[in-house]
């Protein structure tokens, strides 16, 4: 499936994160460098005398292009463990000198990313603004991977969330991709991969990465989904995931896989779009030396092997992976400044210059961080940063204003260029579309549609707790009320109001449901990876669907225990379906309002006063002072009491009609029904724009 020519679907696949599997853990300990795949079986260290040689020019030969549409997954499975194979090997080739790993032919000319006087600060409750970055520019160009370093508060993840178009908050510069404005296509040919790992916690590893790379790219007409898995089983080999590929997710409260394991997934996740740019906030966070070693090693593979330009901001790494970087955006910080930027293999260099050589047997990085750290006895930043605005910042603030003046590829031609690649050799493909969505709104429903579906039906607060809490309220009141009809008809009448106030209290269990899962929508809408009606619409469906399934159960349990009467369910039933979608919409609503659980259930609470207490069964509306009857018009409880028991009395008048009239009911369900609707239509409109609008992530 890869290509050494273009290899723009290999981009979907997760292949892009870390390149190290349980095997060539073991194999490093050992001194090996890596794994034949197949067997499992040590390979001569990295620098051997053999490696020397395959430097020299016996690998990397380029491969001719060939299609392999309509291959049977035999034959496809086959040609990816060759293709797997000849990555590992490449692999070895890594070893951050210059020329080490050859463009391939036929790739893009990729993407340059130039950025002028970009700065951030915040403002006082004094109303004066504190500097958190000072104004910075740069270049980096196309197959770069660049290392963004400095102490702690200089602004390296500000600056990226300001590269990577994530930053929230108002900010100063300008920044070109390709030498033009960044557009609405900046989200298609760049991926942004966070330090916090949110992913579903009750999804395998396998479906996490299959949904991110379904949700990028349209299939090929010419791939099918079995042999998709295939690949991307074999590329979870290389990263030390496939034992646990059918492993949930897992969080504080789910059993999944281990906090690393997490880490390299959220990575393969970011590194598995058909983005051609990538940001990374310290993705060796959490990772071993040596899988953090391995992760950075697969990414300068990709960067010169196809062009890919990878920004990262990392802390203190070791000599072994700071080697692996071809540029270094040094920064200090009160405030964040530059003091130093250009090649890394430069940056010790630079130190001797400014009067700090750097000792032997020292981790250069580490001496570096300790120069330039502010208030302790070892750093002396300003000597950097004075050093810098006098014998760096021209030449590099030249570059920037050459760059940024030239025009190179838009990002429309970069995406159209590459599904043309694919088109090419996987089959025909839906025509490009100037969106920041990689597939239509129609495969971006159904995408979310399936994983909704698929979480409900594993997640204990999902179809299993609605159907349980359902069979557990039957037997409560069903007990209490048995053979109720044989009783005063009083008593039936408050057996209806039970029913009726259960309905109203159940649907609460829907706010935590929602607001575990808003945090996992954020992330994901903020990638563009499908657009948050997606969710809505197919959130919505689903619990609808499992509030109505949980509502009919228990109806009907409770008639049946309670022998009620069975020509009164259809009324009841009706109106209590009716009073479910509405409490559910209200409930819905609080939780797209709430920050979480505990602030939802204290949000939750003036709803259910008013419409639990103003019910038209406890408290009637000849009880209320004439200024506070209007609240009886507002409480949907009071429209359902009232159109169930004029049904009730329909049904069986010698027992219902006398207190009927006792509570002042009247025959006006076209104005109940018509109140339940539009407030099911009104809460339902509130809960999705507070819920596009509220608890966004902010950076």
């Amino acid at each position: 499936l890869a290509q050494d020519a273009t290899l723009q679907w290999v981009r979907l696949i997760p292949a892009m994160a870390t390149a190290t599997n349980a095997q060539t853990m073991g194999a490093k300990a050992l001194g090996a460098d890596h794994v034949d795949i197949e067997g499992g079986r040590p390979q001569p260290p990295l620098m051997s005398a053999a490696m020397q040689q395959a430097r020299a020019g016996t690998a990397q030969q380029p491969t001719a292009r060939r299609s392999l549409t309509g291959h049977s997954v035999g034959s496809m499975s086959a040609h990816m463990n060759e293709r797997v194979g000849s990555l590992v090997k490449d692999l070895e080739l890594v070893t951050g000198e210059r020329g080490d790993i050859d463009l391939d032919p036929g790739e893009s000319e990729g993407v340059a990313l130039t950025f002028k006087d970009v700065s951030f600060s915040v403002t006082n409750k004094d109303g004066s603004e504190h500097a958190i970055l000072a104004p910075v520019s740069g270049h980096f160009e196309p197959g770069s991977l660049v290392a963004l370093m400095g102490p702690s508060g200089c602004g390296k993840t500000t600056l990226l969330d300001m590269l990577a178009d994530k930053k929230t908050s108002p900010y100063k510069g300008t920044i070109h991709l390709n030498g033009r404005p960044r557009d609405r296509l900046f989200s298609r040919i760049s991926s942004y991969i966070p330090q916090d790992d949110i992913m579903p916690a009750h999804m395998t590893v396998y479906e996490v990465v299959r949904f991110y790379m379904a949700c990028k790219m349209e299939k090929p007409s010419g791939l099918s989904w079995a042999s998709i898995r295939v690949y991307i089983e074999e590329r979870l080999k290389l990263m030390g995931l496939y034992e646990v590929r059918d492993t949930k997710i897992g969080n504080e409260t789910v059993r999944g896989i281990s906090g690393g394991q997490r880490r390299r997934v959220s990575l393969a996740c970011g590194l598995s779009s058909s983005a051609q740019l990538f940001f990374a906030d310290e993705p060796t966070s959490g990772l071993s030396a040596t899988d953090a070693e391995s992760s950075i090693r697969y990414m300068r593979l990709l960067a010169k092997k196809f062009g890919l330009t990878f920004v990262v901001s990392i802390h203190q790494p070791r000599p072994e992976v700071a080697k692996l970087f071809d540029h270094l955006l040094l920064l200090t910080s009160n405030p964040g400044r530059v003091v130093y930027n250009g090649p890394m293999r430069d940056a010790a260099g630079a130190c001797a210059s400014v009067g700090y050589a750097v000792p032997d047997f020292v981790n250069p990085t580490d001496y570096m961080l300790d120069l330039v750290t502010p208030g302790i006895k070892t750093g002396h930043p300003e000597d950097f940063a004075k050093y810098y605005e006098e014998h760096s910042q021209a030449q590099v603030e030249a570059l920037v204003a050459s760059e940024l003046e030239n025009e190179r590829q838009s990002a429309l031609e970069l995406v159209s260029e590459q599904l043309r690649h694919v088109s090419e050799d996987w089959g025909t493909l839906p025509p490009v579309r100037n969106s920041v969505y990689g597939v239509r709104f129609r495969r971006q429903l159904a995408l979310v549609f399936q994983r909704q579906l698929l979480l409900s039906l594993r997640d204990p607060l999902g179809i299993g707790m609605e159907i349980g809490v359902a069979l557990g309220q039957s037997i409560v009141i069903g007990v209490a009320y048995i053979d109720v009809s044989s009783k005063a008809n009083f008593s039936q009448a408050l057996f209806f109001f039970m029913m009726v106030m259960t309905v109203a209290l159940v649907g609460m269990k829907v706010m935590p449901k929602l607001i575990d899962e808003r945090l996992v929508v954020k992330k994901e809408t903020s990638e563009a990876l499908y657009s948050d009606w997606a969710y809505i619409l197919s959130f919505s469906v689903i619990n609808t669907i499992i509030g109505l399934i949980g509502n009919g159960i228990f109806v009907v349990l409770v008639f049946w225990m309670s022998n009620a009467g069975w020509e009164l369910l259809p009324e009841m039933m009706f109106w209590l379906t009716m009073l479910c979608l509405v409490m559910d919409s209200v409930y819905t609503l609080v939780a797209a309002i709430a920050k979480d659980s505990t602030s939802a259930m204290m949000l939750a609470l003036p709803f259910l006063t008013l419409f639990l207490v103003y019910n038209g069964f406890t408290i009637r509306e000849d009880q209320l002072p004439n200024f506070m009857t209007w609240l009886m018009c507002l409480s949907p409880v009071a429209y359902t009491m009232e159109a169930v028991m004029m049904g009730a009395a329909q049904a069986q008048p010698d027992v219902f009609q006398v207190i009927c009239d006792t509570m002042g009911y009247k025959h006006e369900e076209g104005l109940a029904l018509g109140f339940l609707i539009g407030a099911w239509v009104l809460f339902r409109v509130a809960s999705v724009v507070c819920f596009k609008r509220l608890n966004n992530i902010r950076r």
